[in-house]
Formats: C-alpha cells, structure tokens, sequence
C-alpha cells in the first residue's frame, strides 16, 4: 500500500509540475510573410501623457482580408522590446485598399507595428440570405 501512494503522489507531482505556468516570451507574428501582403505606416504622435500611434494600413493583396490585429512593440533606446500590445482593425481590407489607424501607446523612444493575424475572407457564389 505504500508502495502505491508514494507511486500515486510521485505521478501527481510530476503532472503539476508539467502544468506550471511558464514564463511568456516575445509575441511574435502568427502569419508568416505578412509583409507580402500589407504594408505598414505609421509615426508615433505625443498627445498629453500619451502617445498615439496613427498610421494606414495597406492591403497590397489581391484578397479580402478580415480580422487584422496589429502587434505593437514598444522599444527603449536601444532597439531592445520593454512591452507589446495587440490591436483590433476594425471591418475588413479588400485587394488594394487602405484603412487609417490610431493605438494609444506609452511614451518610447521608438515602436515597431507588425501584422499579427489576419483571415482571408472567401467570396461565396450564392448569397447568404435568399
């Protein structure tokens, strides 16, 4: 009997142990080559005790693209990342088009936006509602 609980307690710790919490790293893009299909502009405006981040988001894709989230990185003097933030662009991107945006930001000595995620909305042939 004891041979089993000393078994039972060995598995149980080794199961917590293995659902820790881990540190979180860098968040980095989930859409790998989104360069290829956006282009970015932005420049940081000092607003208050704030910064704003305005800039236009491109779509230089022949596609639709719905669920843009941009990653925002905040970086210290030395190009070294301090913090992220994500952002929402609200409605969707059709093939060449161009929507503005503005993320409220901390002050930095610099920033970086990336695309993070996005969906390519398919065109249905039949309408959705008859």
């Amino acid at each position: 009997m004891t041979r089993r609980r000393l078994a039972l307690g060995l598995l149980t710790t080794v199961m917590l142990a293995a659902a820790a919490p881990v540190r979180a790293g860098e968040i980095q893009p989930h859409m790998l080559g989104w360069e290829q299909v956006f282009r970015i502009e932005f420049a940081p405006v000092p607003k208050g005790t704030t910064t704003v981040l305005e800039g236009v988001l491109t779509n230089v894709s022949p596609y639709n693209l719905t669920g843009i989230r941009l990653l925002v990185d905040v970086l210290d003097a030395s190009g070294q990342m301090t913090s992220q933030q994500l952002s929402f662009v609200p409605g969707g991107l059709g093939g060449g088009d161009h929507v503005p945006f503005s993320i409220s930001v901390v002050p930095a000595p610099a920033y970086r936006v990336r695309v993070y995620t996005y969906d390519r909305a398919e065109r249905s042939r039949e309408p959705f509602f008859r």
